[in-house]
C-alpha cells in the first residue's frame, strides 16, 4: 500500500471512530436525567448546552492524545458542525443565511470551551459550576435557570476521570461510560 493510500485508509478509521464518539457524545447529552435530577431546560437551547458539556468532556480527554488525539478530535468537532448546518436547515433558515448562523453557533461553542478549559486548568470548582450555571441562562434578565450547575461540574469531572480511566478501544468505538447522573434541582445554583 502506498504512503498515499495509508493516510486515507487512516483517515477513513478516524473518522468512522469520530462518528461513533459523536453519536455516543448526543445520546448521553439527551440522557433524561439531566433534565430530571438537574433541572436542564427541555429546549433546543438546554440540549445545546448539555452537547456541549459531552463534547468538552470528549475533547479533553483527546487534548492528551498527542497529534492522533488531535485529529480525532478535529473529526469530531467536524460532525458536530456538520449537525449544527443541518439543523439550522431544518429550523427553516435559508441557504444563504446558513453559514452566519452556523458560524455564530460555533462561536458560542468555542466560548463555552475555552470558559470550561480555563476553569478546569485551575482546577477551579466554583468557577466551573459558574460557568455552566452561565452558559444555561436565557437571554432575557426576566427569566432564570433552574439548573444543578455545581451538579453538572462534578459530573464533568467526573466524567473526565471516568473515561480517561477507559481503554481506547471502548472510547474509538464509541463505548463511552459516563458516571452516573446525580443531582437535583438546586434553585439559582
Amino acid at each position: 500500500m502506498t504512503p498515499m493510500f495509508r493516510w486515507f485508509a487512516g483517515r477513513a478509521a478516524r473518522k468512522e471512530a469520530a462518528e461513533k464518539i459523536y453519536d455516543a457524545i448526543v445520546a448521553q447529552s439527551r440522557n433524561p436525567g439531566f433534565y430530571i435530577r438537574c433541572g436542564v431546560p427541555d429546549t433546543l437551547s438546554g440540549r445545546f448546552d448539555m452537547l456541549v458539556i459531552h463534547m468538552f468532556v470528549v475533547l479533553q480527554i483527546l487534548k492528551l492524545g498527542g497529534r492522533e488525539g488531535q485529529l480525532l478530535a478535529q473529526e469530531i468537532v467536524e460532525a458536530f458542525i456538520r449537525e449544527m448546518d443541518t439543523m439550522v436547515r431544518d429550523l427553516g433558515v435559508s441557504d444563504r443565511n446558513v453559514p452566519k448562523e452556523v458560524r455564530k453557533i460555533a462561536q458560542l461553542f468555542y466560548g463555552q470551551l475555552l470558559a470550561y478549559s480555563t476553569a478546569l486548568q485551575r482546577n477551579d470548582t466554583k468557577g466551573l459550576s459558574a460557568e455552566v450555571w452561565k452558559s444555561f441562562q436565557p437571554g432575557d434578565a426576566a427569566t432564570e435557570s433552574q439548573v444543578s450547575s455545581e451538579s453538572i461540574s462534578v459530573y464533568i469531572q467526573q466524567s473526565i476521570k471516568s473515561i480517561q480511566e477507559m481503554p481506547l478501544n471502548m472510547l474509538l468505538q464509541g463505548n463511552i461510560r459516563f458516571p452516573e447522573i446525580v443531582g437535583a434541582r438546586q434553585h439559582g445554583s
